[in-house]
């Protein structure tokens, strides 16, 4: 951890800060900006993010810089996360939002690109919980094109100009379709005759969330 410490050390004294002043900055005690640089203490995910700030630099490069000055075997970050710009992207389109409730689809967003850090095809943004916990609200989802799925799986389905993410179910008729927050949300019937297309439009490999101070341990983060 002494490099870790080190680059805390030097990124204050580059932005001419003392201690005490950096420690006013991110609420914390001055003993705790000490400990920081004398490899005593790791901050938390709270604490880098505010130290990120101060420093004037993202959240993502701060810990990508103390994750390799530690040699990158005692991250900040789960095991499951890791910092948008440490990851290799692509670029692919933003084709709308689907709703975790309802389906709805935003044509007004196509002709948008998003950087995706895994192999995809396209990007499509939740709204509403009903596949808490597995998606958040806001949740950046990455899709891979796929036109058929395994009973059960987690697929978008369009219906007409519409799209919904949720566990494809299929029936002679139709598609039944189900959430993981099944307490708020029950299974949408789909029949085959009241929509002139019904398709399954491919299978999420990953996602992203911006993460949000206050909340961390509370949701899951990173990508699958």
């Amino acid at each position: 951890m002494r490099n870790a410490a080190d680059r805390i050390r030097t990124l204050r004294i580059a932005r001419g800060l003392n201690q005490g002043q950096l420690a006013d900055m991110i609420g914390v005690g001055r003993t705790a900006i000490s400990n920081y640089e004398k490899g005593l203490r790791v901050p938390d995910l709270e604490t880098a993010e505010r130290l990120a700030e101060a420093f004037g630099i993202s959240f993502g490069d701060f810990v990508d810089g103390l994750d390799q000055a530690r040699g990158g075997n005692d991250s900040l970050l789960p095991s499951n996360v890791r910092p948008i710009s440490s990851l290799h992207r692509q670029r692919v389109p933003l084709i709308g939002s689907v709703a975790a409730g309802e389906p709805i689809y935003d044509p007004e967003e196509l002709g948008v690109y998003v950087d995706s850090p895994v192999d995809a095809d396209a990007a499509i943004t939740i709204r509403g919980d009903s596949m808490i916990p597995t998606y958040q609200d806001g949740d950046l989802v990455y899709i891979k094109a796929r036109p058929d799925v395994p009973e059960g799986a987690v697929a978008v389905v369009f219906l007409d100009d519409e799209a919904t993410l949720k566990h494809v179910y299929k029936r002679p008729t139709g598609l039944t379709l189900i959430s993981d927050n099944m307490e708020t949300h029950p299974p949408i019937m789909v029949e085959f005759e009241d929509y002139a297309n019904v398709r399954i439009f491919g299978v999420p490999v990953g996602y992203t969330r911006i993460y949000k101070p206050g909340i961390a341990g509370k949701v899951k983060k990173g990508f699958k």
